[in-house]
């Protein structure tokens, strides 16, 4: 059953809107009038108890869903109960039923003054007081449960959009329109962002996708870096998120149409998405892209290991002070959800491919023994994706240099390297894979960039991938460390620092 609910001015033109619609009746109250003159003049005696009050009729509507019915006893049942439930104790009202629709309705006209004290009957969460009190109904008459506003994940289109579908429907059927109906532009819209959010986008890709079929998109951020909300512009008409209900608010689009969202990955390509938009598509080219994202939804969706939050400071402890990791990559990671501890006390590193999309996992079980992380899903296959982090300059900026590493750990020690040898973070956008397999490649994407390193591990594995890696890329460059490893590596680098920095501060107490 759903509820609506208006508050006037007029009694008599509520009235005879109520009693002059086709199939109207009125069944019930408290009143002793019989039509709409009769009522109005009694409805005058609560208004000459509060004559200042302006708003003073209220308006309500219970409606069935399509296919029940209820006889004129039960409804006034119905509505007397929530009358009371609601407040109006003492209060004037008129019962109407309407049987114009397909769907079974009552209406009923009340005087928010009441009787005994003349008072304004409150109005105080009213909205929310009547979907919990229709859902108590619905329980206590056996009737079909409805979804109540909060839950509802879209805005329906207005009575007026919905009468003017079904007579331009009618019109069409009956050839005196030429063009079949078109529903309302919200409704439209809302499709197209169902669409165009089917195979679970970053928020940057949704608002690409938007872009190309030609629907503006706003977005706003406080001081303190929090979304100020996301509307919506599409055929010259504005939609805020909220106008369109709860699930394409900026929120509501992570939480029910799942669209991933991390401030440290995509703020800055939003930004620049709102700065400089994409072209739109050829309106005949659109369907080419809702057709590759419905293959990309098709394609199986990857659920990594739940991560134990208990064990991050362990892990992060663990990465920073044994084995050396710089605190800007451990807690990058961490932030963009691409490394953590599972409920094995496992270290999971997060594979993605290029457009920033999880596709699988390696797991690090034994930190001790084997540098070597293994497929977290054996049957996942090891072309979806790699295990990379970027470093330098912009998020948005395009990768220059590429190191192609033996395994995560590894990755991230070349990468610590890099940051101490350029006392920073390294001028040019940089990449750091996981790629130790010649035939699990990016090969445009590696042949677009200015320099590949392979920087594989200096032992009989990561030289045999090296040697196999330079046989397709042969501008690419082969870079061997002293030691086993980076992991070793970057040891003897730091303790180098250390003791340079020990041989500096002696020299300066002398």
């Amino acid at each position: 059953m759903i509820g609506n609910q208006t508050k006037g001015q007029s009694f008599r033109g509520l009235l005879e809107y109520l009693s002059n619609r086709e199939e109207s009746s009125l069944i019930g109250g408290n009143m002793f009038g019989r039509n709409a003159r009769e009522l109005a003049r009694e409805f005058r005696l609560s208004r000459q108890l509060n004559p200042e009050a302006v708003k003073v009729v209220h308006h309500v509507s219970l409606s069935l869903s399509p296919g029940e019915q209820l006889d004129n006893d039960t409804w006034c049942e119905i509505a007397d109960k929530y009358m009371v439930a609601m407040g109006y104790t003492s209060n004037q009202y008129a019962i109407y039923r309407h049987s114009d629709h397909d769907h079974d309705h009552i209406h009923i006209c009340a005087s928010r003054i009441n009787l005994d004290d003349g008072k304004i009957t409150s109005d105080s969460w009213e909205y929310v007081r009547s979907e919990k009190i229709i859902r108590q109904l619905e329980m206590e008459y056996g009737l079909q449960q409805t979804i109540g506003s909060k839950e509802k994940l879209n805005r329906a289109p207005s009575v007026g959009q919905q009468r003017r579908v079904e007579r331009e429907k009618l019109e069409y059927e009956q050839g005196l329109r030429n063009t079949a109906p078109q529903q309302p532009i919200k409704t439209q819209l809302i499709e197209l962002i169902d669409r165009t959010t089917v195979d679970k986008p970053t928020m940057p890709q949704l608002i690409e996708r938007l872009q190309l079929l030609d629907v503006e998109v706003r977005h706003g951020l406080t001081r303190n870096g929090k979304s100020k909300g996301i509307s919506y512009s599409w055929n010259d008409q504005k939609f805020s998120g909220t106008s369109l209900g709860p699930a394409y608010t900026f929120p509501g689009l992570q939480k029910h149409r799942a669209v991933g969202y991390l401030p440290e990955r995509d703020d800055e390509p939003i930004h620049e998405l709102l700065l400089k938009p994409v072209k739109p598509l050829p309106v005949e080219e659109r369907q080419n892209l809702f057709q590759e994202i419905e293959r990309k939804q098709q394609q199986p969706q990857f659920t990594p290991p739940p991560e134990d939050l208990v064990l991050w400071q362990v892990l992060h402890k663990y990465l920073n002070q044994k084995r050396y990791i710089d605190n800007y990559i451990v807690q990058g990671l961490h932030d963009l959800q691409l490394l953590y501890m599972d409920e094995q006390r496992n270290i999971v590193f997060i594979k993605r491919n290029l457009d920033d999309k999880d596709t699988g996992a390696l797991v690090w079980s034994n930190p001790r023994l084997s540098h070597q992380a293994v497929e977290y899903d054996q049957n996942t296959s090891a072309s979806n994706g790699w295990f990379y982090l970027r470093l330098g300059e912009k998020p948005t900026d395009k990768v220059k240099n590429v190191f192609l590493c033996s395994t995560p750990i590894d990755a991230m020690s070349a990468a610590t390297y890099l940051i101490h040898q350029c006392k920073g973070l390294p001028p040019t956008r940089t990449m750091f894979m996981v790629a130790d397999d010649p035939n699990n490649l990016p090969m445009e994407f590696l042949k677009d960039t200015n320099q590949v390193f392979l920087a594989f591990n200096n032992d009989p594995q990561g030289n045999t991938a090296a040697s196999a890696v330079l046989e397709l890329l042969p501008q690419s460059k082969r870079v061997t460390t002293f030691k086993p490893d980076w992991s070793q590596e970057l040891v003897a680098l730091l303790w180098e620092e250390q003791q340079k920095q020990r041989q500096q501060d002696r020299g300066f107490s002398l």
